[in-house]
């Protein structure tokens, strides 16, 4: 039997794919995918014992297989431990493999240990910033497509920190009938991620840019009509910076508060590189605190007065 864990999604399905390649390149296999949340556990045991109805084995791929950690998920309400370990015994020519779409079990846990001693255990952990470059000029290469390392590296920087986001964005890039990917063709045909909207707002509100941050943040608002979430998206994001400044402060190094905060390497290099202090980032973070509140209770006007108090801040800060 095998487990196997990844946080990415993408890279946990490839991982899969991978082995049951391998192990259908030997003989034949019928593929049965059951999930701990929606499925009987007394089915998915039932398939375990028995072979197909043309008589070859199987190979179960068992998802959500959260009993591996300390998440309040609900599995399904046929689930017992017993009926867990009563699988995890069975006596069967057929694969069993759990997976799990998370970065890490709970080494407290006694059925954790069963695992590492009986099942093959593997986590497969997030692409490196190298990998994931090497990745990206591959897949154009792969598709008789040129690209530049610094267009490669925009794309990499504007991408969320999501395999499968990544390659939908490289799969479509890719159907660009030029042979060579310019950089207006990636400005031109890449998402605009709402995140990546904010976190360059608030990179320029930490570094008290006054008049970029006005006119991006009066862009937003022309699109999204919700300074409440605006707020408090810039509110977490400005924490993040503040973490990341703390965390450098602790001797941390750069790959280290990636894998700590599991952010985009982009954004840790940039949150490293902001000209605040932490108490500077704390004032501005208990000012985003107070908007919050005023707008909430309607006693800070949305427009003018909010606006005036982040231009005070910032005007302060450049005094």
């Amino acid at each position: 039997m095998y487990f196997i864990y990844s946080e990415d999604h993408f890279l946990l399905t490839k991982t899969v794919n991978k082995l049951i390649k391998g192990l259908k390149a030997e003989k034949e296999y019928e593929i049965e995918n059951y999930s701990l949340i929606y499925n009987d556990i007394a089915d998915i045991y039932t398939s375990i014992i028995t072979f197909s109805l043309f008589g070859e084995s199987k190979i179960l791929i068992i998802s959500d297989a959260w009993f591996a950690t300390e998440e309040k998920i609900s599995l399904h309400r046929s689930y017992t431990e017993e009926a867990l370990y009563k699988i995890l015994e069975s006596k069967t020519d057929n694969i069993v493999i759990f997976t799990l779409n998370n970065n890490k079990l709970s080494k407290r846990l006694k059925i954790v240990k069963y695992l590492e001693e009986n099942l093959e255990v593997t986590n497969v952990k997030p692409m490196q910033e190298a990998e994931v470059m090497n990745y990206i000029k591959a897949f154009f290469v792969k598709n008789n497509k040129y690209i530049t390392d610094d267009d490669a590296r925009y794309i990499y920087d504007l991408t969320p920190n999501d395999m499968q986001t990544l390659t939908n964005e490289l799969t479509k890039l890719s159907h660009i009938e030029s042979e060579i990917i310019t950089n207006n063709d990636v400005k031109d045909n890449l998402t605009k991620y709402i995140e990546n909207d904010i976190f360059e707002l608030s990179n320029v509100f930490v570094n008290n840019k006054t008049g970029i941050f006005l006119k991006l943040y009066k862009d937003y608002l022309l699109l999204n009509d919700d300074i409440s979430k605006l707020i408090a998206l810039l509110s977490s994001t400005v924490v993040f910076f503040r973490d990341v400044n703390v965390m450098k402060q602790q001797g941390l190094k750069s790959d280290e508060i990636v894998n700590k905060t599991k952010a985009h390497p982009y954004r840790v290099k940039v949150a490293l590189s902001n000209r605040l202090n932490i108490k500077e980032l704390n004032d501005k973070i208990k000012l985003l605190y107070n908007i919050q509140q005023g707008v909430l209770n309607s006693t800070m006007d949305k427009e003018n007065i909010v606006e005036y108090q982040f231009i005070k801040n910032m005007e302060k800060r450049n005094g």
